[in-house]
């Protein structure tokens, strides 16, 4: 698009860079679409670059999936700014049969840009067309509104299925020549179980690995909010969606063959499951730390604003000091690999002056092979 204006790698350091400073605008959006008040959107908004660095497996939102350890998942970070609004519009389309073209346009980018994102969207949807449309219709027509929704939930999927096929058809033409599932992990292809998800929940390492469980004991008390409020439809969304992923992030190792009743289940990874549960907990703890702000706005007092202020910074403050921490030595680390690779340059150079010469191709480096010494660590082969 640019012409080669600018340097590939700048122009992805860059939109990295950008699409983690969106997010939270992403998650506002998304609140404000399924029709949460200002001061919720606001506390997502907060929130939402907040969560601890991953439990054991990449997949979820930490920023340790997208920045500085070079796991390859920049694809996943576009995935995760658009699932937010993609099913914040799709949700919307499924219960008022309008706003198809952005439903479609959306739910298409987050395909495109990460598969497995764009399927946990619609299945996501699927479940959430349960939810009622109002405390009548929990009543009176519950059957005929699922109806409803799942029939505007097909033409959704046959519409991104058109827009998509340019990609999908050869994937799935194709997809014998893809690396074989068996050389994964099974606990990637199966995920935890529960016992080891739940202590993990519990504990607070699923939202606050290696610091105090801030972000984890307000999704807990987001949790007991929703069930209380479950006569106001708007709550069943969070919860719904929390619930639903962290059942699924218990994977075959729990569930068995009942997880064959999943599309594709056999080749889906299910440890990045672990990002629906992130998504849920960003909207239940959003939700929780709304309820201070609201009361002191109603009390139309400075008073009890400052007072609402004060708690929010005194709950967060844990989860800024470690993400600075963490921050701030990952910039020691990336200090030192730069001052390595200028010494080793000159080399690099020889190297890839005759790669640029050869024919067009792709370069493989090689998997890490022990080093004679523990010290020096795995050397590339």
């Amino acid at each position: 698009v640019t012409f080669k204006a600018f340097p590939l790698i700048d122009m992805m350091r860059w939109s990295t860079y950008l699409l983690l400073s969106l997010f939270p605008l992403s998650i506002f959006w998304s609140l404000r679409r399924f029709s949460f008040d200002p001061l919720t959107c606001a506390m997502g908004a907060i929130l939402a670059s907040l969560i601890g660095n991953d439990f054991q497996l990449l997949g979820g939102f930490g920023y340790k999936n997208y920045s500085f350890t070079e796991w390859g998942l920049y694809t996943q970070l576009w995935g995760m700014v658009l699932l937010p609004i993609a099913l914040a519009f799709g949700f919307r389309t499924m219960r008022t049969n309008q706003g198809y073209f952005w439903a479609t346009l959306l739910l298409s980018a987050t395909v495109m840009s990460h598969l497995l994102y764009g399927y946990m969207a619609f299945l996501t949807l699927g479940f959430l067309s349960f939810v009622p449309e109002s405390q009548v219709s929990l009543n009176k027509s519950l059957v005929l509104a699922i109806w409803n929704h799942w029939k505007r939930l097909a033409v959704l999927f046959v519409l991104v299925l058109s827009v998509t096929m340019y990609f999908l058809i050869p994937f799935v033409l194709d997809y014998e020549h893809f690396s074989p599932v068996q050389t994964l992990s099974p606990v990637a292809l199966d995920s935890f179980g529960h016992q080891v998800i739940l202590q993990t929940l519990v504990g607070g390492d699923l939202f606050d690995l290696g610091r105090f469980p801030s972000f984890s004991i307000l999704v807990f008390a987001g949790i007991a909010i929703c069930i209380f409020s479950f006569r106001e439809v708007r709550y069943l969304v969070p919860l719904a969606t929390f619930s639903i992923w962290l059942l699924l992030f218990f994977g075959r190792s729990t569930w068995g063959s009942v997880m064959d009743l999943l599309p594709l289940s056999q080749d889906v990874h299910m440890h990045r499951f672990i990002g629906g549960v992130h998504l849920g907990g960003i909207f239940l703890a959003a939700i929780a730390l709304a309820v201070p702000w609201r009361w002191a706005v109603s009390r139309e007092n400075t008073v009890y604003v400052v007072g609402a202020l004060v708690l929010t910074l005194f709950i967060l403050s844990p989860l800024y000091v470690e993400r600075n921490i963490y921050l701030s030595d990952k910039a020691v680390v990336e200090g030192e690999n730069q001052r390595a690779l200028n010494a080793e340059q000159d080399d690099l150079n020889d190297i890839i002056k005759p790669l640029k010469e050869l024919p067009p191709g792709r370069v493989y480096a090689g998997m890490p092979v022990p080093s004679p010494t523990p010290e020096s660590g795995d050397r590339w082969g």
